[in-house]
This record gives structure tokens, sequence and C-alpha cells, in this order.
């Protein structure tokens, strides 16, 4: 077997394919480049073989390569390690849990950073990273460069700071429709398109075939009287909504969810705008949302079973119940629905299952027959399926399967933390379990163990899903996929919806990469050059803006550094950005607004703004007439806290259309205040008029690591603020919840001298 031969390669580490240095040579030659290969074709070696041509052709350029999670980034530095003849001190990866000051470290020293996007748009934002240094920016993963995800702003950061830098773009699939692969190209200003297929001639040979089945099973006759129930109301829903003129069809088939929520949005939209004149429109948001409700619970019954089904039907009594839903209380005044959850009842004591479930077994028994040693992922679209279909494969002894979830907390379910799922993972490898079933968390970004099959439990319409699905078998052997489906159902619509977006993505890939894709340097520097209000302002020294570090990479941040503006991410006692001294801004969106006015948040955090700052602001963002239509709020009530706002409280408001919109207000109120006055904004502020023992415990609460509680322990026992700040380590430990590590740290904050950046 040839292996690839360069002076920064290790020996005998990286097999000689040729159609990979083909494609280096066309990145080197045509640009910024997306490389779309299915899984296992080597899209990661194609980055490490690009980086050493960049490396030895500019020794003192770094490389960047950006993966979407903590396991993808660590995955790619040991790759990095293990195939380069360069220093490991030299390769290194950055995720938040890298403190900030070990992070300009690495920024300084290394020449090969792996890192997560979130963490790098985090750094620009701050100001601690610069990307003029990187000679080539990888962007694994590349179809999420849409919309706000932060390869969009980083791309838009090295544009501005080094243009010259190469871009590396790798996907097993951008999506099906050209204008979001156009999204992905103008984003990460692509030029030119790279598809590897496994039919191709020079790729046949190191692709692994996976063989492909198709399980069909039929609803029981329960089942199929619970869909009839379900479809009874949705008919009911559909008719009053034509009759109100929304609807264009009673044929429940035109409606699918992403048509339903369109109309839901016209319907808002008209509330809007006609809500005094017609009160109409209130009934046909109801029966917009109840047919939305009842379709997820004809897709649980086709696609899952009585027990997620069960599971959902209670989730809507409880929201009837409590009075948190109108279409939640029509639909379970339905008497039709009231059958339905009798049958779905009766059928879950009777422990009947979806037929789907039979066959999963059989399938997996039969596998485990055949290779006694393989490894199984059961791909499952609901958590509640999940844990079900987790506990039926337990009951066979040949089976050790388990659940593989997300971080986020659904309901009473608590996700898995990157540590847990790697655990998992380990215990799969090393053969304590046998079975994952998984959530589509195990769809991309994680290291899993080559598996000999892949089970989809339902079809997914989505054919990015499903080609990573397919992508996580026959990775270094033959590989197996089934899909199981019901017949009749919406499984068969999804399955044949993935199939064909699969095939018109091959197509339309294919004629894009016949032509360059645009001049997309050139389209990046008119975003740029956009104008916005501060245009038509003189330039001045750079504004200094301080960010509450709980907005994130907002859109009003990544809009405001795209202004030049210096935004230093802090937690703020009040408000979320303070413009001057004397101004601070709390920002919300209409449904936020809401929100806080309901459960009180809004007028304690006003009472906090007004008595913090001399010139208070709140800005709303969205359109305003959404407050009277988002929630079940008398308008009086709503209007009634807008005028109590601006009178009682003092606090004017300003109304902004978008993120975009409120950058550019906070942008132009900040230079007003800040032009040609004193720069040194204070992060910390507190009441006015506060009373001498007041202020000392705020000054000491200053303190890193110091509550209010232990402010007040270190004030009575040492007396003075002048004998805290005196002390020394040892003194500090003495005052009750102080331990060794806290005093350190509190002793050097204010013993070491003062290094102004």
């Amino acid at each position: 077997m040839p292996f690839v031969s360069h002076p920064l390669v290790k020996p005998d580490t990286i097999e000689a394919r040729l159609y990979q240095e083909v494609l280096v040579s066309c990145i080197v030659e045509k640009g910024n480049t997306l490389v779309v290969a299915p899984t296992a074709l080597g899209k990661t070696v194609v980055a490490v073989m690009l980086a050493t041509h960049i490396l030895k052709e500019t020794p003192n350029s770094k490389i960047l390569f950006l993966a979407p999670t903590k396991p993808l980034v660590v995955q790619h530095d040991k790759s990095f390690k293990k195939f380069l003849q360069i220093g490991s001190e030299k390769i290194c990866a950055i995720t938040g849990m890298v403190k900030p000051g070990e992070r300009e470290k690495i920024y300084k020293e290394a020449s090969i950073i792996s890192a997560t996007p979130q963490t790098i748009e985090n750094d620009l934002l701050n100001g601690n990273l610069s990307l003029e240094d990187f000679g080539l920016v990888i962007f694994d993963e590349a179809h999420r460069a849409v919309g706000d995800y932060a390869y969009v702003f980083i791309n838009l950061q090295l544009q501005k700071q080094n243009p010259r830098a190469l871009v590396l773009a790798l996907t097993a699939s951008p999506g099906s429709e050209e204008e979001k692969i156009q999204d992905v190209c103008r984003n990460l200003s692509i030029k030119n398109i790279e598809i590897k297929n496994p039919e191709d001639f020079d790729v046949k040979e190191y692709v692994n075939e996976i063989e492909i089945d198709w399980i069909k099973v039929d609803l029981p006759a329960e089942f199929v009287e619970i869909k009839q129930l379900l479809e009874n109301f949705m008919k009911k829903q559909l008719v009053l909504l034509k009759k109100l003129g929304v609807a264009k069809t009673e044929n429940k088939r035109y409606y699918n969810r992403s048509r339903i929520l369109e109309m839901q949005h016209q319907i808002r939209q008209r509330l809007m705008r006609h809500g005094k004149t017609q009160p109409s429109l209130y009934s046909a948001a109801s029966a917009c949302a109840a047919l939305l409700k009842v379709a997820h619970a004809e897709e649980l019954i086709e696609t899952q079973g009585i027990s997620t089904l069960k599971s959902y039907f209670e989730k809507m009594g409880e929201e009837a119940r409590r009075g948190q839903s109108k279409a939640a209380k029509h639909i379970m005044a339905d008497e039709g629905i009231l059958t339905a959850i009798k049958i779905t009842n009766k059928l879950f004591e009777q422990k009947i299952q979806h037929p789907k479930y039979k066959e999963l077994k059989r399938i997996v028994l039969e596998q485990f027959e055949k290779k006694p040693n393989s490894k199984i992922i059961v791909f499952n679209h609901y958590r509640d399926s999940i844990k079900e279909v987790t506990g039926f494969l337990n009951a066979e002894e040949k089976i050790k399967a388990t659940k593989f979830i997300g971080q986020a907390t659904k309901g009473r379910e608590k996700g898995m933390s990157q540590k847990e799922q790697q655990e998992i993972l380990v215990a799969l490898k090393e053969g304590k379990h046998n079975v994952l079933v998984a959530s589509s968390v195990a769809e991309e970004g994680l290291d899993i163990p080559d598996v000999e099959m892949v089970i989809f439990f339902e079809p997914v319409p989505s054919e990015i899903r499903t080609i990573q699905r397919r992508g996580r078998t026959g990775r270094f052997g033959k590989g197996k996929m089934v899909v199981l489906m019901a017949r009749n159902t919406r499984d068969e619509a999804f399955y044949w919806a993935a199939r064909g977006k699969e095939k018109r993505m091959k197509q339309t890939l294919k004629g894009m990469s016949t032509k360059m894709i645009g001049n997309a340097a050139e389209e990046t520097k008119n975003i740029l050059e956009q104008t916005t209000l501060d245009s038509f302002m003189e330039k001045s020294d750079k504004i200094i803006i301080f960010a509450d570090s709980r907005e994130g990479a907002s859109t009003v941040i990544r809009e405001l550094v795209g202004k030049e503006v210096a935004v230093r991410t802090k937690q703020l006692e009040v408000g979320d950005y303070v413009l001057s001294r004397e101004v601070c801004v709390e920002r919300k969106t209409v449904e936020d607004f809401i929100n806080s006015m309901i459960d009180g948040r809004l007028f304690s955090q006003l009472i906090a703004l007004r008595n913090s700052y001399e010139k208070p602001l709140l800005i709303v963002e969205g359109n305003m007439q959404e407050l009277f239509t988002l929630r079940n709020i008398h308008r009086n009530a709503i209007i009634g806290a807008l005028t109590s706002i601006a009178l009682d409280y003092q606090v004017p408001i300003i109304n902004t259309r978008d993120a975009k919109e409120t950058a550019e207000f906070v942008y132009v109120i900040a230079k007003r205040e800040q032009l040609g006055r004193d720069k040194e904004i204070g992060i910390r502020f507190g009441r006015k008029g506060l009373t001498v023992e007041e202020q000392q415990r705020f000054i000491v609460e200053g303190i890193p690591m110091v509550g209010p509680m232990l402010a007040k322990n270190l004030l009575k026992e040492f007396g003075s603020i002048k004998k805290i700040a005196n002390a020394g380590e040892k003194e500090l430990q003495k005052v009750e919840n102080l331990g060794e590590k806290k005093a350190k740290q509190i002793f050097r904050v204010i013993n070491e001298k003062f290094m102004e950046k």
C-alpha cells in the first residue's frame, strides 16, 4: 500500500489515494472550495494534506479547523497529531472549557488550532483573537453555515481581516435546494465546488457496500381507528378554517406540518392588522393551533405507537386543565378525541405496541445471530420512544441497549452532558453496549465507533439527516441500513421525500459545480459596505460598549462588531448594554416583553435600571402589534403596562424592527454619548443614594467570588474595606465560608499590579 510522502507528514500514516491528491490540487488552484463527499471518504485527510501544503508554502501561517462539537474538535486534533511531523505543542484544541487566558496563549503560539465555532466567535467579538495570521480556515459540517450560525460571522470577519486566507468547507450534504446551497457558498465565500460520489471511478475501490432494506408493517385495526378519530377532528378544523377564509381546502393531505405553520403565521399577521374588526380571526388562530397539535398526535400513532401517544395526550390534558392553551381545551372537549384517548389507554393497559417493535427485535436478533459482536444504532426522533425502545430491547438477553440523547433538557427528562455521551461511546466501543438507541444527536458531530447496522425507527424527510444516518455504517467494512415504515402513513411520504431531495441535491450540485459561484469576495465586500445609520456620521475613535455576557453572540453584538465597535462582554448586574456612565439599555423581544410582564421580571428590571442610571432605556424588538396577539392578555392591561413604564417608571421605550435595527440604535446612542467625552465606562453600577454601609458592601461584592453573604462576613471580620485589602491569605481564610482557593484569588486581585492591555 503506497503512502503519502511529504516533509510534514509522518511516514506510513496517510494512505495515498489519487482522488484526495486531486482534490487538494483543485483547491489550491481554484481557491475557496466546498467539498461534498460521503462519510468515510477521508474529507479530514484532504484537510490535513491541504494544511501541510499551506504550512510548507508559508511556514509562519496558522491553520484553523472549526467543528460544531467538542468531540469532533478533539477528534480533528488527534488526527493532526497522528499524521503530522509537527511538535504536539504546536497542535492544540480549543473549546469553551479552555479559559480565555489560555486561549490567548494558544492563538499566539500554536500553528494548528481545532476549535468550536462558538468559542472562536466569542473571542472575535471580545477582541481577543485576530484572523490575520491564518492561511487556511476549515469549516467542518459546512451545511450549518446559514442564518445566525457562528460560521457565518467568523467568515465575515475572516474576509474583513484576511481575505487572502484559503477557505475549505466540508460536508456530506449541503441540502437539496439550490438557494440553500448558494447561501452556504455565499456565507463561506466559496468559489468552487468539488463533489465525490461512491460511484466515481477513482473512489469505488475505497467505498464499502451498504446494503439497504425497507421493512413495511401494517397498522393494527385499533391504531387505524384512533387515526380516523384524529383525522375527523382535523377535518372539522379545516372546514372551519376554510369557512373563515383562511384554509385553501378541506383536504387534510394538502396540509402537512410546514403548511399548517405557514397558515398559522398568516393568521397571526391578519390578527395584527384586523384583530379589532375581525374577531373571528381569534377562532381561526385557536383552530389552527388545535390542528397542529392533533396532526402531531396522528404522527405519533402512525410512526411511534401507544406509549408515546398516551404521554402526549396527558400533556395536552394538563395544558387544558391549567388553562395554558385554548387549543388544548378545545381538543379535550371533543367527543372523538376523548374516544381516541380511551382506546389509547386501553391499548396501553394491554401492552399493545406498534408493529415496528416486533420487527425491530427480529432484525437486531438476526444480526447478532450472524455476527455476535455487531454494534447497531437505532435512530428515533422522539425521546419518549427512545426510552421505551431501549427498555423493550433490553428484555432480550443478547441485547445490551442504551439510550443516547442530546444535552438539552426536555420536559422532565434531563439531557446528557458531553461527558456522559463520551462515556457511552467508549462503552459501546468496548462492547459493554451493543445497541445505541439514539436521537438526532448521533447523526453528526460525534466520533461514534464503526457500527455494522443502522436502523431508522422512522424515515426522516430531510436528505441531510438521511445521508448522515446512513454514513454511520459501512466505514470500515460492509454495512447495512434498515428503514422501518408503516404502510399508508407519513412514514412512506417521508421516505420518498428524502430520496427525492437527495437525488435533487446531486443534480443541483452537479449543475453548480460546472460554473463559478459568483464572485463571493465581491459579494462579501458589498455586505460589509451596506449603508446603515452610522454611514452619515463622522468617523471617530472606536466606540466602547459593554454587553451582558448572557446576550451571547447575539445578532446585535455581531452587528456592533461589524461597525468597528469595541464590544466588551461582562455579566452586568443591570441591563443588557451599557453605553455610557449615564445610559443603560434593557433589550427585549416582543415575546420576552410579554413573558417578563406576566412573571413580574419586567418591573423589577425597570426599577433596577431606573435606580442605577440617569438615562435608562428600554428597547422592544419586533412588531409591537404582536403584544396584543401573542398571549391571551387583555389589550387594556398591555396598554396600561406601556403607559406605566413611560410615566411611572420614567423609562423611554424605543421599538425596533429587528436585531439589526437595535444594533443601529445602540451604536448611534453610544456614539452620541461618547463622542468627545470621557470614554472610560464603568461596568458596575449600583443604586443612587446608597448608605455608607450599602456602599461598603457594594464595593466588596465587586471582588471576584464574593457574594452578598461573604461580603458581609468580610466586613464583620475586618471592620473596613482598607483592612480587607491589607489582609494576607491566611487572615482571609479565617472568615466563614472563605476557603484557600477563594482567599488566594481575592488576595491576587487586590495585590497584583494593574497592567493595561
